[in-house]
């Protein structure tokens, strides 16, 4: 209990010194770019090697992955039907706001400090919800909105997909797993070195990122926007947790999950379909102090 709090702790220390870091003109958002590009190319892909390798594919990974779908496309809808008489933007708006997960950016940096044996589960949730995150979701927003974009085919949602490293490296790591191929001691303690900064260089670019300003017609509406995310991410991770007749260590990761931030794919989806950058990036960052704060208080409840 006491280390979950203390991770939590060091992780807002971490974020409010990045963000301190950005306000004394010493680094500037941009820099959050070149942090982003080290992370998803490097210590998150490492992270995700180690937290799989000699992992055995059984079929609650296979659940897993399921879930991460199935949970997109129904908050995903929710969200069109809740704001199904506003304009196109702001149902899409809604839409996006609702579905998908930081995971690779936040719930496994924040987990794999003292909690390593849920980055499996964990990371098959998060294959399913990249699914959502690159190609799904965008396609159900065209649906609901009566709009067809010229970058939607599917094969270029497909080769998008790829082109995540993250992505790329579980479905390695998944291959690898089948085949019941192990990396040595060796091969991992190279792994070891770059993962070892994944958590640190992800929060940091958080603090980086971090926007607490905006006008007040933008807050109240996303004010509504968490509401209803974390009103149904809370009712959704109790029902993972408490009806679902799996493992513990598997539903407390559904929890973890169900309570994460705003995807970053799902922000940069809101600005393509016409919200402003400065509401989506303020969404996206007080999502994520909001997930610390209630993934803490889950696991302080739980463990």
């Amino acid at each position: 209990m006491l280390q979950v709090l203390l991770q939590s702790v060091q992780f807002l220390l971490v974020i409010i010194i990045a963000y301190l870091f950005k306000k004394a003109h010493i680094l500037r958002s941009t820099d959050g770019v070149a942090l982003q590009k080290i992370i998803l190319n490097l210590t998150l892909p490492a992270t995700i090697i180690i937290g799989f390798n000699g992992v055995t594919v059984e079929p609650i990974l296979f659940i897993m992955i399921s879930l991460g779908l199935l949970s997109n496309i129904m908050l995903v809808s929710l969200g069109g039907f809740i704001w199904r008489r506003k304009e196109a933007p702001l149902q899409s708006l809604m839409m996006f706001s609702q579905a998908g997960y930081n995971i690779g950016n936040f719930t496994i940096p924040f987990v794999q400090g003292f909690f390593p044996a849920a980055i499996p589960y964990i990371g098959s949730f998060d294959m399913g919800n990249a699914l959502m995150l690159f190609g799904g979701s965008p396609m159900l927003v065209d649906k609901v909105i009566h709009k067809e974009r010229e970058h939607s085919g599917y094969l270029r949602r497909i080769i998008r997909l790829f082109k995540s490293p993250s992505f790329t490296t579980y479905i390695i790591m998944f291959i690898l797993a089948l085949l019941g191929i192990v990396l040595s001691d060796r091969v991992l303690s190279i792994f070891e070195l770059f993962a070892s900064g994944n958590a640190f260089l992800s929060m940091f670019m958080v603090g980086l990122y971090l926007e607490i300003s905006i006008d007040s017609v933008s807050f109240n509406r996303v004010k509504k926007l968490l509401v209803t995310r974390y009103v149904l991410g809370v009712a959704l991770a109790l029902v993972f947790f408490l009806l679902l007749p799996l493992p513990e260590l598997v539903r407390v990761s559904l929890v973890l999950v169900a309570l994460a931030p705003i995807g970053t794919v799902s922000t940069i989806n809101m600005i393509v379909y016409g919200t402003s950058r400065a509401l989506s990036s303020f969404l996206a960052s007080i999502s994520i102090i909001i997930s610390l704060v209630l993934m803490t208080g889950a696991l302080l409840l739980i463990l």
